[in-house]
């Protein structure tokens, strides 16, 4: 099957969306399919170029051709909630030459594809929600620190996302989603349970199902992370571990709070180690916090495997493809029970829940964790075990189950 995917950012631009794109493409074309991915051009990246297997396409767009102001970061292009004339061109130069079998989108580029859906050079359209960007512009359905209740409205979207985008922009971004009725999506799958209850306050068209198929995970991380070598970098002594962007979305200020309490009421408590990037909005860091930037993912998946314990306190998290890397180190874990994480996560078998935001119960579970040794190895072997749920091998034969279907 020649498959065509349609991502905003690829490789060498890596996040949990990207590596998650690029790891079932690499599987696909693994089992015998022919896999390009067209994605948004950066001055840094090449076109042409063969990654793994995979075909990378880069395609214009107003923002990085005619107006790059408009990219805050120009190596990671922005494409809005409407088609962009541009991409729409270079998607179906790049469908009339390929003898595609199915399209299959991840994202907003999905907007420029949607035009030429019903068209002659139109192939059958998957696409996956990765997180809530159907319903709500920020991606995240939160709002003042907590869910978005009662759900989304043009004004109320408006204001929350303002802070965001700054209110032309954002005005603009939700005025396009609240007009889009997404025809031109023949399968919808979403990563979790929580991005597919929240595909409800989207519009969609009538009678079109939602399969959760979870994202994915490589194979084989387990023994990335045990073959590893230490890093230099961790500290001697025994540590906690945050992987993630360091702002109040990942819930780093409740962490930090939380082990402010930890280092006054524990002897000898562990230190904290916090590998991401540092954002605008992040909070002053507590002594006896180590951060580390751009750190190579085998040796994040070591200072897994060494952790005493790995913390995801996010307050929104479409799915959490940290938490399943902690899983497969055999980490034991405490985590938000909020959107993927509560999905993934059996509190007392596979981790800790806590209550997202409550820094008091964070504090509760990691003293609670790091006192009783019997159940942190108990959540080590069963929270492995949870994790091969989220592996290539297990997920990708759904990906093709899905494609399959579609085409015929």
């Amino acid at each position: 099957m020649r498959i065509l995917q349609l991502a905003n950012l690829y490789a060498p631009v890596i996040g949990g969306l990207e590596r998650s794109i690029a790891t079932s493409s690499e599987e696909l074309v693994r089992r015998g399919h022919e896999v390009t991915v067209l994605t948004l051009a950066t001055a840094a990246a090449r076109d042409g170029e063969t990654r793994n297997g995979v075909r990378v396409v880069r395609a214009r767009s107003v923002a990085t051709t005619l107006l790059p102001g408009m990219n805050r970061d120009p190596g990671k292009p922005f494409h809005p909630t409407a088609p962009d004339p541009l991409t729409v061109a270079d998607i179906r130069r790049e469908l009339c030459g390929g003898g595609y079998d199915v399209v299959h989108s991840h994202d907003w580029l999905m907007y420029s594809y949607l035009p030429l859906r019903y068209r002659r050079e139109g192939r059958p359209h998957v696409h996956t929600a990765h997180d809530f960007g159907l319903a709500c512009v920020k991606k995240t359905y939160a709002r003042d620190g907590g869910g978005c209740r009662p759900g989304p409205r043009l004004s109320r979207c408006v204001s929350c996302a303002a802070g965001q985008y700054g209110r032309p922009r954002a005005a603009a971004l939700t005025a396009a989603l609240r007009a889009h009725r997404h025809h031109g999506i023949d399968a919808l799958t979403a990563i979790s349970p929580s991005v597919a209850e929240a595909l409800d306050r989207a519009r969609l068209p009538a009678g079109l199902p939602v399969r959760v198929v979870s994202s994915l995970v490589p194979d084989g991380l387990d023994e990335l992370a045990r073959n590893t070598a230490r890093p230099k970098w961790l500290p001697g002594r025994p540590y906690l571990l945050f992987v993630g962007a360091l702002g109040p979305h990942k819930g780093v200020d409740v962490l930090f709070t939380a082990y402010r309490k930890l280092a006054r009421t524990m002897r000898d408590a562990p230190d904290l180690v916090c590998v991401g990037t540092r954002r605008a909005d992040t909070p002053p860091i507590p002594p006896g916090v180590h951060v580390r930037h751009d750190v190579p993912h085998a040796e994040v998946m070591a200072a897994w495997h060494g952790a005493a314990a790995g913390v995801v306190p996010s307050i929104t998290e479409a799915m959490g493809q940290v938490a399943v890397e902690a899983l497969l180190a055999r980490t034991p874990l405490v985590a938000s029970r909020t959107g993927g994480l509560a999905d993934m996560i059996r509190d007392g078998e596979s981790g800790l829940h806590v209550p997202p935001g409550d820094a008091e119960a964070l504090h509760a579970a990691l003293s609670r964790l790091l006192a009783e040794s019997a159940l942190a190895d108990r959540l080590r072997a069963a929270g492995y075990r949870r994790g091969l749920d989220f592996t290539a091998a297990r997920v990708v034969p759904q990906i093709e189950e899905i494609y399959r279907a579609c085409v015929a």
